[in-house]
């Protein structure tokens, strides 16, 4: 159990500005874990993937289960920060990825609008401001493809927006923006004001210094949501992140989307305890 100290220090991090939240399927086995996690270190809110010790994603569940989900939600006193759904996660077709695409993503490209609607059915239904997105599948001159994509994205964000949500495109090695400096430049050809990023920076941690460096060009205005990895926050892990720098930036920008722990780790529910403890302490400037 979280010491008293730590409890303290996550109330601290309340009154700092920044709101914490974690991936329900990396800190728990079952949704009574998730919910259980949450109330252990005092969080409201959390990101939703995959229902928790399946590899179900929340969007595939039935309107009657989501509207469960949304009830359980308003029970426990949990709001939902960001849907970590998958859209784009898959090739742009005519295009050859620098990594073979699993066989599952064949016909994702060509789906994409539905699979789109059924995210944002579970957005609406559970209250989230925002969904990921990718920039499809990494090509050796990813920047030449921007156009393409920038296309593809503009019409998803702008029926995003039709039911008030923000389509955030994340930064990911294995997708055609991967890195802080590559999210700069791509979020200048889509002008939606529905759509957004989602900065991972443990995602490009071996290519690029994540601060002070890539947080200076990130267009802060457009930030939605902002994830943490394990091998990030916690000591000694593999690509360390300067966390304490980049979160009293967070507070100094006034930045007022979550910040979503996503461990990633082989021992990812044991980790995601000292992992939760070290972003708290962080927060509150301990």
């Amino acid at each position: 159990m979280i010491s008293r100290r730590g409890f303290v220090a996550g109330l601290l991090a309340a009154g700092a500005g920044l709101r914490l939240s974690v991936v329900t399927d990396e800190v728990a086995f079952s949704e009574d874990q998730g919910f259980a996690f949450c109330k252990q270190y005092g969080l409201r809110l959390i990101e939703l993937r995959n229902v928790p010790g399946t590899k179900r994603g929340y969007w595939t569940l039935g309107a009657a289960e989501q509207r469960a989900l949304a009830g359980r939600l308003r029970g426990e006193g949990v709001g939902v920060s960001f849907i970590d759904s998958g859209l784009l996660a898959a090739p742009l077709p005519g295009t050859t990825p620098v990594k073979t695409p699993g066989a599952a993503e064949a016909g994702r490209f060509v789906g994409r609008m539905d699979e789109l609607d059924r995210v944002l059915e579970l957005a609406v239904t559970v209250g989230a401001p925002a969904v990921r997105c990718f920039a499809l599948r990494r090509v050796a001159e990813p920047e030449a493809l921007f156009g393409r994509i920038a296309d593809v994205i503009t019409p998803m964000a702008e029926r995003a927006g039709k039911a008030g949500v923000t389509l955030a495109l994340e930064n990911e090695s294995s997708c055609n923006v991967a890195t802080t400096a590559e999210l700069a430049t791509f979020a200048k050809l889509v002008p939606s004001r529905w759509f957004g990023l989602n900065w991972d920076p443990g995602n490009a941690a071996q290519m690029e210094r994540a601060y002070p460096e890539a947080y200076g060009l990130l267009p802060m205005g457009r930030v939605v949501n902002v994830q943490v990895k394990g091998k990030g926050i916690l000591p000694g892990g593999a690509d360390p992140v300067d966390w304490a720098g980049i979160l009293r930036a967070l507070r100094r920008d006034g930045y007022r989307g979550a910040v979503g722990l996503e461990t990633h780790t082989p021992a990812r529910q044991a980790d995601s305890h000292p992992a939760i403890r070290e972003l708290i302490r962080l927060t509150a400037g301990g």
